[in-house]
């Protein structure tokens, strides 16, 4: 059996055409555990409905906690051999379940992403499918920590828990669970924490799974608690890496992408127009930042590594010319939110 866990938070728009999607599953031996986290509009109430109709479907309510919380809440009740993640907005093809079922003797399953909701129900032969064992667990960690591509041309999110398959004895035995504490990078955190663990593992090149991006979804936004959160991703991180023995191989690459991510959270959010804080406190965060051993490590490969931008904007703190950083990141903001708009 499959379980599929699906978080949902105020979904009502969407959720209908992401249980069809499951339900319309050519394979049918799966269990549905819809996670209503405190949804405050007609959520819950199309979740009680598909409940009542399918036996499959079962359905638990928590007050809201986040996504996080709501995905482990789903991972103590399943009960199949593979744990399926869908967002609550999102669609699945037919045939993903089917794919899952199989295979056998594997730990993590890989799924291409599709690029238009039409692929998911295309006609097409099944893609040669690609088999890891635990000796391309570091190849396969550097192509998460970087956002790499496992083949030209194909389209996984190795980031994302979504369009994968998990096995659920790994996900019980080693503990591994979303960090409820992070509202960013958790799921990065959660497949390499997963990856780490992994003995056998197969890349399945089909498009089954299709990311709606609507409106209002937005990867760039301020948040005041970004930065901190950042920290503590980059040290559970390098925590994780090390306690597995895969840091080593991955410092240089872990490092580059640090430093890409403290670049990031000084332009989205530092020295973000949006940001309200004081000159001072701003001073202060940057002062920490360079006080601390993680930044100190990661700055060796400042002039090695990235775009020009990041280079020149982490050496203006390093030297705290900060009106200067804040004036670059303000620009380089400016910039990006242009071209967004375009």
């Amino acid at each position: 059996m499959i379980s599929v866990v699906i978080p949902v938070y105020n979904g009502e728009q969407y959720l209908n055409s992401c249980l069809n999607s499951v339900l319309a599953s050519s394979f049918r031996d799966f269990e549905l555990i819809l996670v209503n986290d405190g949804s405050t509009d007609g959520t819950l109430q199309i979740c009680q409905e598909y409940a009542a109709r399918d036996h499959r479907i079962r359905l638990i309510s928590q007050e809201n906690a986040g996504v996080s919380a709501a995905r482990n809440r789903g991972l103590t009740a399943c009960r199949g051999k593979w744990v399926v993640f869908v967002d609550a907005d999102d669609l699945i093809s037919p045939d993903f379940l089917g794919l899952i079922a199989r295979e056998e003797d594997q730990d993590l399953l890989l799924f291409d992403f599709a690029r238009t909701a039409e692929e998911l129900t295309a006609a097409k032969p099944v893609p040669a499918a690609r088999h890891f064992s635990r000796e391309n667990v570091p190849e396969l960690l550097r192509t998460l920590m970087m956002r790499l591509p496992l083949e030209e041309g194909r389209n996984l999110n190795f980031v994302s828990p979504c369009a994968k398959a998990y096995r659920r004895a790994l996900l019980d035995r080693c503990g591994i669970r979303f960090s409820p504490e992070l509202f960013y990078g958790e799921d990065k955190l959660f497949n390499t924490e997963f990856l780490t663990r992994v003995e056998h593992c197969t890349y399945i090149p089909a498009p089954v799974y299709y990311y709606n991006l609507h409106p209002d979804s937005s990867s760039h936004h301020f948040n005041p608690r970004l930065p901190h959160n950042l920290v503590r991703l980059l040290e559970q991180l390098r925590d994780t890496l090390e306690a597995s023995g895969m840091f080593a191989p991955l410092e240089r690459d872990f490092y580059s992408w640090a430093l890409e991510r403290l670049s990031y959270t000084m332009v989205w959010s530092v020295f973000c127009p949006e940001n309200t804080d004081s000159r001072s406190e701003k001073r202060q965060f940057c002062r920490d930042l360079l006080d601390s051993e993680l930044y100190r490590a990661a700055m060796k490969y400042n002039r090695s590594t990235g775009h020009w931008v990041r280079k020149t904007l982490l050496w203006l703190i390093q030297l705290r010319w900060y009106f200067a950083a804040g004036l670059l990141a303000r620009l380089w903001h400016g910039y990006l939110s242009w071209k967004k708009r375009r």
